[in-house]
């Protein structure tokens, strides 16, 4: 009879670890959606931080020189151009002419354009996207040299980073940014190496549009 209850006892033991209540299992169930959903927002959260600075809405990005814009009329396919803001700010276009997109968000310039188009179109309806945008140039001691989108805000360390980072021949602290302002070109001389040591990102200029970085090569 002892060995008996004691088996019997076991038993009942081995059921119990095996076999969960239903109020253990919802606990795991709500542990687990709990866990997955902290991940993904730990996620989401760390992409945003490393992207965010250079991710333009088209409702944010400011249209300017070299950028190439699609623009399309709704049932005006005739309409429909691929044009390139020019030096000056302008783009040509058939019936109004000259447009002036420069300083403007791609919204802005939808509703400057219908407004242009009402005096030949009833109710037109403009859309805008730009297809291409103007570029900067990393030149020089870089892994990667070539052109670079210049989407939103971008200084010279940024630039260099996406232009694969430094050759081991660089001259860090001799990076030049050549720039055209009011027809006048200038160089401007960065100290990259002193600024990534001290931590002074008031030194890491913000590059404009069309600006060439050249890192030259190291002389010791």
């Amino acid at each position: 009879m002892v060995a008996y209850r004691k088996h019997k006892l076991q038993t009942t033991n081995c059921f119990f670890v095996f076999r969960p209540s239903s109020v253990v299992r919802r606990l795991q169930s709500v542990v687990f959606r709990f866990s997955f959903f902290v991940l993904l927002l730990v996620l989401v959260c760390g992409l945003w931080t490393v992207d965010h600075r250079h991710f333009v809405f088209a409702e944010d990005y400011v249209i300017g020189p070299d950028d190439v814009l699609n623009i399309s009329v709704y049932r005006e396919q005739e309409l429909d151009r691929t044009v390139r803001i020019s030096s000056d700010g302008y783009f040509s276009f058939p019936l109004v002419g000259q447009v002036k997109a420069h300083g403007m968000s791609v919204p802005m310039l939808e509703i400057t354009m219908e407004q242009m188009l009402q005096k030949y179109l009833k109710n037109p309806q403009v859309t805008a996207f730009i297809q291409e945008y103007s570029t900067i140039t990393v030149s020089g001691q870089v892994k990667k040299p070539g052109a670079y989108p210049l989407k939103g805000e971008l200084t010279v360390m940024e630039a260099i980073s996406l232009a694969g980072g430094f050759t081991k021949i660089a001259a860090r602290n001799n990076v030049k940014i050549m720039r055209v302002e009011n027809g006048k070109k200038k160089a401007i001389r960065v100290r990259v190496a002193d600024v990534s040591k001290k931590g002074d990102k008031l030194k890491d200029v913000a590059l404009k549009r069309s600006d060439i970085v050249f890192i030259p090569e190291s002389m010791f």
